[in-house]
């Protein structure tokens, strides 16, 4: 029905799911809004590559067997005629790398208890994701590669959605890496990565913590004037200790931040679900009760007046029916006699 965004990859349309053998009419859910999908096609040109594809596909058949709140929903995906396509969840809200940069922008720091409840409930969802089984039990073995604040969603509902799993890595997904190629964005990714060594779930942990770092400090830790700098820095450039970044920075919080951080896999946190315990018990302890999924909607709102109902507004405009024009019968002209 309209364009929502593009990428390298492939495109994004706003699309409407069509009831299914109950009678009900298309348009009757509430403004059109409850019926609206996401969904992604990929790009023309990858659209005739078999490579492409495959990854395509392989992305959807991971998205597929996932069910978690902290992870984007799938509705189906499919072809039709040449299109490949995935239909997702409708998301309104912003990432958390518009946050940042808004706050960056705005001269303000996101609060550290929120930062930390946000990864955490990444975390939940990265640790589903880690232990997902097919049917006969074996691990899926599925490693998201990708883990940065662009992906991640906060929602005006209050959620927190890791999506695109394009460049995630799993047991026997069909598209391969090749020699010499790394995926995902640079300033977050691994050294593993970057040194192409073997990976696992682990090192979705340090980009965790890599993204972890970011929002709390508001400085970007990895990312340099060019690419090759950039790697460089992920590989073997200093990991400054956040307190000596940010003046009262919490012990607790610090120790969680460095060894999610720790270059050698093994001093890193050994699941995601020990990442978010650690994150929440801190949250616990210095929140004060405070209810993070209330105040992130409300964040939302002062960073970005006026946006959610532009949102909203943008949807109903495009998911509300046309008015349909009354059916006027035409009446035959009455012959009349002559006096």
């Amino acid at each position: 029905m309209a364009k929502i965004a593009s990428g390298g990859m492939a495109n994004v349309y706003l699309g409407r799911a069509r009831p299914r053998d109950s009678g009900e009419h298309p348009d009757k859910a509430d403004n059109g809004v409850d019926h609206m999908v996401a969904i992604k096609v990929p790009l023309h040109e990858l659209s005739q590559d078999d490579q492409g594809i495959k990854m395509f596909l392989d992305e959807a058949k991971i998205l597929s067997r996932l069910s978690h709140p902290n992870l984007i929903r799938t509705v189906g995906y499919g072809t039709t005629g040449d299109y490949h396509f995935i239909a997702m969840e409708l998301l309104v809200g912003r990432t958390l790398m518009d946050v940042w940069d808004t706050c960056a922008g705005l001269k303000v720091a996101m609060r550290l208890d929120m930062s930390a409840w946000i990864i955490a409930r990444v975390a939940e969802g990265l640790h589903y994701a880690h232990e997902l089984t097919d049917s006969s039990g074996s691990s899926l073995g599925i490693i998201h590669r990708d883990v940065n604040p662009s992906n991640i969603f906060l929602t005006y509902a209050g959620e927190i959605k890791l999506f695109d799993f394009g460049l995630a890595k799993s047991v026997g997904r069909s598209s391969k890496s090749q020699a010499g190629i790394v995926k995902g964005k640079l300033p977050y990714l691994s050294p593993e990565q970057i040194l192409q060594m073997p990976i696992d779930r682990r090192s979705d942990l340090f980009t965790l913590g890599t993204t972890l770092w970011e929002m709390t400090t508001m400085r970007r830790l990895f990312r340099r004037e060019n690419d090759i700098a950039t790697v460089k820095a992920v590989r073997s450039a200093p990991i400054p200790d956040p307190r000596t970044v940010v003046r009262g920075y919490p012990d607790e919080l610090a120790n969680i931040v460095i060894r999610a951080l720790d270059r050698e896999p093994d001093r890193r946190y050994a699941t995601a679900a020990d990442l978010g315990r650690e994150l929440d018990a801190f949250v616990k302890r210095t929140s004060k009760g405070v209810d993070m999924s209330a105040l992130t909607p409300a964040m939302l709102d002062r960073l970005f007046p006026g946006d959610r109902a532009r949102q909203v507004g943008w949807l109903r405009r495009r998911t509300t029916p046309p008015p349909l024009e009354p059916v006027v019968e035409k009446q035959r002209p009455v012959k009349r006699k002559s006096p």
